[in-house]
Parts: C-alpha cells; structure tokens; sequence
C-alpha cells in the first residue's frame, strides 16, 4: 500500500469546537444541516422530465465518414 500522498495534498478531518462530539462515518449530513436551517437547492426544483424508453428493435442510423 503506497502511505505517501500526491504533491499538494493532505488528510483533513473534521473538527468540532464540542468536544461531547463523536464523530462517525455514514452520519445523515442533511439532517445535521436542517436542524440548521439549511435546505438543499434541489428541493424548489422542478423534478426533470421522465427519461423517454428507447426501442431495442429500432437504432437510429449511425453515419460513419
């Protein structure tokens, strides 16, 4: 396993001025944030059109030159 990371990089972890905190992978971040008041912009989107279903049997032509 290579320990050494590219140029320019570095491990960050999460810091909290709370030291009752006990961080831990798979948290649910958009909950923590809502109690926050934060809402995620996709939420006063419309929802995008239904992708249209193509037939197997029929393939556009493809053009080669």
């Amino acid at each position: 396993m290579n320990t050494q990371l590219p140029p320019h990089s570095k491990i960050s972890y999460p810091s909290v001025p709370n030291d009752t905190f006990k961080w831990s992978s798979g948290s649910d971040v958009q909950a923590t944030w809502r109690k926050h008041g934060w809402t995620p912009p996709s939420e006063h989107m419309t929802p995008p059109p239904p992708e249209k279903k193509v037939d197997e049997a029929f393939q556009p032509l493809r053009r080669f030159k």
